[in-house]
């Protein structure tokens, strides 16, 4: 298998929750299950477990971060537009 389909394994990791559970279930056939080669297989099946978590954590409050939160205005636009949309009975 190729370091890229193994650093995209790994960045699924860090950023999908599902998917790191079942990863952490089963680490071994997970990655198999992926299409990654037995020895990228067992290379992650020795993965640091709170190393994973923690990176994982950080790179989502950092996404968190990074997420504009909607606005007041933008929020009364929405329900006002709502209303006005909705079928008049």
């Amino acid at each position: 298998m190729s370091a890229i389909s193994l650093e995209t394994y790994l960045a699924m990791l860090y950023t999908d929750k599902d998917l790191r559970v079942k990863f952490l279930r089963d680490p071994q056939a997970a990655a198999l299950a992926a299409g990654l080669s037995v020895a990228d297989a067992q290379a992650l099946a020795n993965i640091d477990v709170a190393g994973l978590r923690m990176a994982a954590n950080s790179y989502a409050s950092k996404r968190a971060e990074h997420q504009t939160p909607r606005s007041k205005f933008t929020d009364l636009f929405s329900n006002w537009w709502a209303r006005r949309q909705a079928p008049k009975t």
